[in-house]
Formats: C-alpha cells, structure tokens, sequence
C-alpha cells in the first residue's frame, strides 16, 4: 500500500511540475490602453487603430533600463515615419493577428505573451489612424512590471497614452502602470505599474485543480488506512 501511494503522490508531482512550467511559458499580461486625456476626448482620435511588434531580440541586444531604451527610441525616431522605418529596419514581427481598434470610450484592452522564447518579453506599440493635430506616442513596453511597493508582478497593466502635435513637438514618454481595484496616474519620467494578483488564463486556474486533487487523494488515501486499522 505505501509503495501504491509513493507511486500516486510521485506521479501528481511530474504533472504538477510540468504543468507550472507549462503555464509559465503561456502566460499572458493584459493590457488596458486608455487614449483619452484627463479632460476628456482627444480631437482626431475616434478611429486610432494599433499594432503591436516584438522588441524583445532588440531589448537582448542593448543591456539598458527600460527608461533609457525608452528615451533613445522616442528621441532617435521621433516621428512615425522613422519608426516605421526602424520596425523594417529590425525587421519585427507583429504580435496582433487582428486589428486593435480603440472603442467609443477610447479604450482598448488587449493580452501579450509574458515571455517571447523564453526571454522577458519586450514590445513596441504603434498608433494609426489620427484625423487631428494629435498624435499618439509610441509605447514601449517592457516586462515584467513589478507593484512598487510589493515589487510583485503585475499581470494587469495600465496604459495612459501620451500626444504630441503634429511631428514638430518634442517627444514625450508615455506613462506606463499597472491597475489595482483603483488606479492612479504616474509621471510620464517614471512610470509605476502597480499589479493585480490574479490568475491571467485558464493555465494558473488549471495548476490549482492539480493540486486541489492531490489534496483530495491524500486524504482519500488515508481515510482508506485509517478505516483498515480499524
């Protein structure tokens, strides 16, 4: 009987193992873009539309913080001519397989891979589609963000896009943060992302149900002992 229960306990381990190791590599950040500034609707911003690259290989390539990589792209390249031609120069590849198209409140929410070949994902954010004066600056997203007073990850993120007019205005950076129940703004010179602990797909919900059912067969096991000794 303990060779039987050495044998069950060892096999739920395996799959436990694998299958934390499995979400980890599925993992997914949300992501919620808000366009609007703090007084309201921008001008010119009713059919933004986004694509997102991978900036991840460029990010291995360049040891920098993100805040300097973040200066450097939107200094270098600071209208969307040249980082249309950065993107083919890097040659990145687009994330997105459909198109992200702000809704009637400016919003947009979309999920990115936590990791990208197992590295720390890193991506670039465009916008496309301003009418107006105002252009959306791009966003430059590196993982992972971290709450700054818990300094755990955050799996939900906030985004406040930030606008220059027309291509002649110094670029500024956008403001990246994380989102608990309710966020506040931080500065555009130092972003903070406070995280949300919460499962974020269907994989972390699936490693607790592993380990709900070794507890149950634990316990089964030895309630069975137990009503033999008896």
């Amino acid at each position: 009987m303990k060779k039987q229960l050495f044998f069950i306990l060892s096999l739920l381990l395996v799959i436990s193992f694998f299958g934390t190791k499995a979400s980890a590599a599925e993992k997914q950040v949300e992501v919620w873009l808000h366009t609007w500034e703090e007084n309201g609707k921008v001008e010119g911003t009713d059919q933004l539309m986004f694509e997102v690259y991978d900036l991840t290989d460029w990010r291995t390539r360049r040891p920098e913080d993100a805040k300097k990589a973040k200066e450097y792209l939107l200094n270098t390249y600071a209208t969307k001519e040249k980082m249309a031609a950065f993107v083919k120069h890097e040659q990145l590849t687009k994330v997105n397989t459909e198109a992200l198209i702000v809704d009637g409140s400016g919003n947009l929410s979309f999920e990115l891979p936590r990791y990208r070949e197992g590295k720390d994902a890193a991506y670039l954010i465009l916008a496309s589609g301003e009418t107006g004066e105002h252009h959306l600056l791009p966003i430059i997203l590196y993982l992972p963000q971290k709450h700054p007073e818990t300094q755990e990850e955050a799996e939900r993120l906030l985004i406040y896009g930030k606008y220059q007019v027309d291509s002649l205005t110094q670029p500024q950076d956008s403001s990246n943060k994380g989102e608990n129940s309710n966020p506040q703004k931080s500065s555009a010179d130092s972003p903070v992302l406070n995280g949300a602990a919460f499962p974020a797909t269907n994989d972390l919900i699936r490693d607790y149900t592993i380990i709900g059912l070794l507890l149950m067969v634990i316990g089964l096991i030895g309630f069975k002992l137990n009503k033999k000794r008896n």
